[in-house]
């Protein structure tokens, strides 16, 4: 049987552990709504067991540990999803922007796909009717003045899609650079806290809000790129990015970007150091690197068409802006070819109807205009081959290039003419953008259950917390009230002996 004193120290330890536990609790509830707070629970066990004249008593209970309600596993598999989350929610929202750009259809309508009357199409439509009107009517200066005025519509809009398109691209470039300087800084962050870490358990202390921020640090770094986290004995923690390390308990190899992202000085991302390339697979800064290639955009001549378009370029900026610098250089070429074949009204051999606007570069989207002679001089508009009298041959065979099969072919060489090119490029987008949401949606939602399972079991719940310090302050008043009951048999104890 214990001793009296012995049943004091028993009732003591209740007395250590319970307030140990009834800490625990008002730390939890302090951060019920502090952003990464995991539930901090303290574990007890009971210490050895006293044998004395042939029976066993206990001797109390300790506090075995004060530990993080954490799920390393499902920390692990969050961050891998949520990188491939904020991947696809960067691509959906290109692509649901160049859509918008493009103002093919009514997007405040989900079910009207009716084509408006300031869309590509629209403009393509009006250029080749204004010749279809004008190899009816060569003589009229409006008929000839309107020609020159679609095609400079046309120009202009296509130019202005390309603008915003470039822009686009240069805003990828910047995504990629502020993402790679936010991994860098959030990195730093890692390594100090590791060093916290590793001070403040030194000899068995407790660091459960720290690691809570480190935890947060790693979810903001693996919505940038696909991060591998591995703990270390001592507390401190590896990141690694494909392999090569970021964070090394407190030492961090930053990155840097090189390039302009331009088709002769691509972008790339380095190690600081070794000036070695880092292959970043997933997260925003991964999106934003590959929309801002343009490989596989290129100016196109005559021996080029039709031109062979496809859709397999990396980004789906470039491959939109291939797509119109096709349909417009094509366009360009082919009216050029026939204009200069035929005279104009003075008797003249016909000039380009097309022109660059800076002579030093080839034609393309972002270096094309109506020749300014043209748009001086009606009369220099080819519409006859010959020049004679009601000769509008020139003018009906531009016309006819509407329907031309042989201006451009896909990536299945299919021949198309150039509404069924446009058709085919606003099909492109539809579908791409399509498939991009449904991506993003779907990973969106699997992040979200998987952070709702980390809640579940990491989450600080008021109730149950409500519950416990109910418990644990019952449990610390009994063992009070056992110490206090043992003080008064001291009490009478001792008064035996007055």
């Amino acid at each position: 049987m214990a001793s009296t004193f012995g049943t004091y120290s028993v009732a003591y330890s209740g007395m250590y552990v319970n307030q140990a536990a009834l800490t625990a609790t008002s730390t939890n509830l302090a951060n019920v709504d502090t952003t990464g707070a995991s539930k901090v629970q303290v574990t007890s066990a009971a210490q050895n067991t006293v044998q004395s004249s042939g029976a066993s008593t206990g001797n109390g209970v300790s506090v075995a540990s004060i530990t993080r309600s954490r799920d390393i596993f499902l920390d692990s598999t969050y961050r891998s999803q949520n990188a491939s989350a904020t991947y696809d929610s960067v691509k959906s929202g290109n692509l649901e922007y160049i859509d918008k750009i493009l103002s093919e259809y009514d997007t405040n309508s989900t079910t009207d796909t009716t084509t408006t009357t300031s869309g590509v199409q629209e403009a393509v439509n009006t250029f080749f009717n204004a010749w279809g009107n004008l190899s009816t009517d060569s003589s009229t200066t409006s008929t000839r003045v309107a020609v020159t005025t679609a095609a400079s519509d046309l120009v202009t809009m296509l130019s202005d899609i390309d603008d915003q398109l470039q822009q686009l691209q240069a805003d990828a470039v910047t995504g990629v650079q502020d993402g790679v300087d936010s991994l860098n800084d959030l990195a730093g962050q890692v390594a100090d806290l590791n060093t916290q870490i590793t001070q403040a358990e030194v000899g068995g202390g407790e660091a459960s809000c720290l690691r809570d921020q480190r935890d947060v640090l790693l979810d903001q770094m693996s919505a940038l790129a696909d991060i591998s986290v591995t703990t270390g004995s001592n507390g401190t923690l590896k990141v690694t990015l494909n392999g090569s390390s970021l964070v090394n308990g407190t030492t961090v190899n930053t990155l840097v970007v090189a390039g302009s992202g331009t088709t002769t000085d691509p972008l790339k991302v380095k190690w600081t150091d070794s000036d070695d390339e880092v292959t970043i697979k997933s997260g925003s800064i991964a999106a934003y690197m590959e929309d801002t290639d343009q490989t596989g955009y290129e100016t196109i001549d005559a021996s080029d068409i039709p031109y062979n378009f496809t859709t397999t370029a990396t980004s789906s900026i470039t491959t939109m802006r291939q797509a119109l610098n096709d349909l417009i250089t094509t366009i360009a070429t082919k009216v050029n070819s026939l204009s200069t074949s035929g005279v104009d009204l003075n008797g003249n051999t016909g000039v380009d109807f097309f022109t660059t606007v800076d002579s030093s570069q080839p034609l393309s989207i972002s270096n094309i205009q109506v020749n300014p002679e043209l748009v001086k001089d009606s009369n220099k508009v080819v519409t006859s081959s010959s020049g004679a009298d009601g000769d509008n041959t020139i003018a009906s065979a531009i016309k006819a290039l509407a329907t031309d099969t042989t201006c451009y072919k896909n990536s299945e060489s299919t021949a198309l003419n150039v509404t069924q090119f446009y058709t085919a490029v606003t099909k492109w987008i539809g579908t791409a953008g399509d498939t991009a949401t449904s991506n993003y949606t779907t990973q969106a939602a699997l992040v979200e259950q998987l952070d709702n399972q980390r809640q579940s079991v990491s989450g600080i719940s008021i109730d149950e917390e409500m519950s416990n310090m109910i418990k644990f302050q019952n449990a610390y008043a009994a063992s009070a009230r056992v110490m206090s009951t043992i003080d008064s048999l001291l009490g009478d104890l001792l008064a035996e002996f007055d």
